[in-house]
């Protein structure tokens, strides 16, 4: 019988210290060495934790092992303390004066243009598209030109408005060829100047590109004086994404209108949020996450005024 406590006990420690190394990882995330891209792939599913963390309170609860429930517990907490604030519905409230929607397509997809007309129907002011590749901008076009007589499109990325374009500008980001761009709206009052964006994709061993564009990004929006700016695409980058932060210096991002994190990638089952819509000089009053519509990514959906 003591044998069995002890095997019990011993179990029970093992369950504490993996809770404990858990919950220090959320906290102290930005120690870990980024090699090869690897760090970035960490961050990038960090909410994905508490999975573990409750997979561990089971086995601490099925030991029956007090020590196991208490580091569990610690662990909860931070998770809590981190994510909770995220998951929550934001509480902005007041009309809307600008509504965004934004999208990677997906390049060579056949469904381009019943993709842009899904999101023509939800009858946003402005819409930002990804991945339009010479494949699918005619058709793409097609859906949108009538409803959105304002267009700019650089390389593969395109912003279609209701609102007159008074200005455009493409960037590389330090790329080495143009993947974003911004277009100045007439918006009453005081013009709104949109950056439109693809970042480099990230895969084990390749993340400085994406690095580099979101650094000269930050500095790019740092450094402009515009009194009212949003930075709307794919990222590539989750927010807890350590690449990330310079960027969220500068500009902000409200939580989801709904509850949940707003996951927009795979477009099948969402695991992270890769796209994102960050603001400067405007308050966002919804936040939402489109269904599945074709593509790889889900669309996003703003309301800003």
């Amino acid at each position: 019988m003591s044998n069995a406590r002890a095997a019990r006990g011993t179990r029970g420690i093992t369950v504490g210290v993996l809770a404990l190394l858990v919950g220090a990882l959320i906290l102290w995330h930005g120690l870990l060495p980024d090699v090869g891209g690897s760090a970035s792939l960490i961050e990038t599913f960090l909410p994905w934790l508490g999975g573990i963390i409750l997979v561990l309170g089971v086995a601490a609860l099925l030991r029956f092992s007090l020590l196991g429930g208490l580091c569990v517990a610690v662990a909860a907490a931070v998770w809590s303390v981190t994510f909770g604030p995220s998951m929550l519905p934001g509480m902005a409230t007041g009309a809307t004066s600008l509504t965004v929607a934004s999208e990677n397509i997906h390049a060579q997809n056949a469904a381009a243009g019943a993709i842009a007309a899904d999101l023509a129907a939800k009858h946003p002011d402005v819409i930002a598209l990804q991945e339009v590749d010479a494949a699918s901008r005619a058709t793409v076009a097609a859906a949108l030109d009538a409803k959105y007589p304002y267009s700019a499109v650089v390389g593969t990325v395109g912003v279609w408005s209701r609102i007159p374009i008074s200005g455009e500008k493409g960037l590389d980001l330090g790329l080495g060829w143009d993947r974003a761009l911004w277009v100045d709206l007439d918006t009453p009052g005081t013009p709104t100047r949109v950056y439109a964006v693809h970042l480099a994709s990230v895969r084990p061993g390749q993340y400085q590109q994406r690095d580099t564009m979101l650094s000269t990004l930050a500095s790019t929006v740092k450094n402009d004086h515009s009194a009212r700016i949003l930075v709307v695409g794919d990222f590539n980058s989750a927010s807890t994404d350590r690449a990330f932060v310079p960027l969220t210096r500068v500009v902000h991002e409200e939580s989801q209108s709904d509850l949940g994190f707003g996951f927009t990638w795979p477009a099948k089952f969402p695991v992270a949020r890769l796209d994102h819509a960050l603001t400067r000089g405007l308050t966002t009053v919804t936040s939402t996450v489109l269904p599945d519509n074709g593509s790889d990514h889900r669309a996003i959906l703003v309301g800003l005024r």
